[in-house]
Order: C-alpha cells, then structure tokens, then sequence
C-alpha cells in the first residue's frame, strides 16, 4: 500500500522558491510520486508578457521498477487579458536562461537510480560510425551464350559489404553503396548519454571505461537529487 511519507510544503530548490508536493512511497520504499514545481518568473520577450515555471520529479512515476529524474517546463503568454499556454516539455534552454540556477540540474535529466536511460548501448551507438554496409550490385554483360537477354546492365541485388566490395572494380560490375547505411558518429548525443562532457572519443567507445565509471556517476546523481531537496528511496527486496 502507498503511503504519504512527506507533506505538500513550500521549498527552495537552490534558491529557487517552489512547491513540493506530498511525497508517495510504496510499501517496499519505491518512491511512486516526488515533484517539486518552482513558482512562475516573468519576463518580457517580442514585447510579450511571458511567465515560465519549472516541475522537477524524482520518483517511478513509471511504474518500471526505478525512480527517474526529469525536469519540464511550461509556459504562458499573456494574450488579450489572459494567460494562455505557449511553450511545454522539455524546454531545457528555456529553463536554463529563466533559471541559471537550475541548470546544473538538466543534465540528470532521465537519469535514474541505476544509470543514465540506457546508459552503455545509448553512449556507444552514438560515439560509433562506419561506412556503408549495404550496396546495389549491378551487371553489364551477356545474360546468356546466345545473347537472348542482351548486354543491358541490370540490378543483381542488394548486397551486404563483403559481397559488394568483391564485386568492386570487376569487369562488367557496377556497386552503388547505399548512403542510408552509413553511421556517423555525433559526440554531442554520446556524451549526452553518458553525462560525460569531458570525454574523449575513446573513452564513449569503451565498453569498460563506462562501466567502470557507473558507480562514481551515481554517487554523483545521488547527491544532486538530495541537494535538490528529494528523498533518495530506501528500497527493500
């Protein structure tokens, strides 16, 4: 049975002034609900009364098994004598300039108890990149000996790289190497997944280096979510 373990109050999340809502805890000490919503700034842009508030949950909201991190936004325009909603989600840049306080925070965004979301497969699909492993293979030459199908060229198939290479510069074959299939790789989005700005192109393609880093990662993701002012989940088998 759920439980709430801690009252609805008001509170600062590095000095920004919000409201914490009840905190609901299951039976076994997974936190089902925790969020917390800053109190609206308002600001003028394109001559526009706007207003941005910031909701930071920390909770197995869910229901798969760990609590997660995610920080949202939402936002109003003042429009003809009323408030009306302009901007909603993951509107990490507004937040990051409407609240610099928090934005140390955005980078655990999707993080959980036990790692970033997909933390290794995530990190190393995104730090990997190859040229193209597929081609059409293509054929100009007699069809048969008695030359009833022509010497047109024609489509023979859609091969994989080793077929397609070996075909490569021999008489009479054509290979146009299918674009699609090539992987680039983009750092940005590795270290992204791996919460790991610093790191270099070797360390996002090493398996064990990311692994070996997990712990220390969330020692790190522990302390910001309880310097944030949430309960960290006393978990019982």
């Amino acid at each position: 049975m759920n439980a709430i373990t801690k009252d609805e109050a008001e509170v600062l999340v590095h000095g920004v002034k919000g409201r914490a809502f009840g905190v609901v805890t299951a039976d076994n000490g997974r936190i089902m609900n925790q969020r917390i919503k800053t109190f609206s700034r308002e600001y003028t842009e394109h001559n526009r009364r706007q207003r941005l508030s910031a909701t930071l949950r920390f909770d197995d909201e869910c229901r798969n098994g760990h609590e997660t991190f995610a920080i949202t936004a939402d936002g109003h325009e003042y429009d003809r004598g009323a408030w009306r909603e302009s901007i909603g989600g993951c509107c990490h840049d507004e937040i990051e300039k409407r609240f610099p306080e928090l934005a140390p925070l955005i980078k655990w965004h999707l993080c959980s108890t036990d790692g970033p979301m997909h933390y290794t497969a995530n990190t190393l699909y995104h730090a990997l990149e190859h040229g193209a492993t597929h081609a059409w293979v293509y054929f100009t030459g007699e069809v048969d000996p008695l030359k009833i199908g022509g010497n047109k060229e024609r489509l023979l198939g859609y091969e994989n790289a080793p077929v397609a290479r070996e075909a490569e510069g021999m008489p009479g074959y054509r290979v146009q190497w299918d674009e699609k299939t090539v992987k680039v790789a983009n750092f940005d989005h590795a270290r992204s997944s791996a919460i790991w700005p610093e790191a270099t192109i070797a360390q996002l393609r090493d398996k064990a280096q990311l692994d070996a880093r997990l712990p220390a990662l969330l020692a790190e993701f522990k302390a910001a979510m309880m310097g944030a002012g949430f309960a960290w989940p006393k978990v019982r088998s």
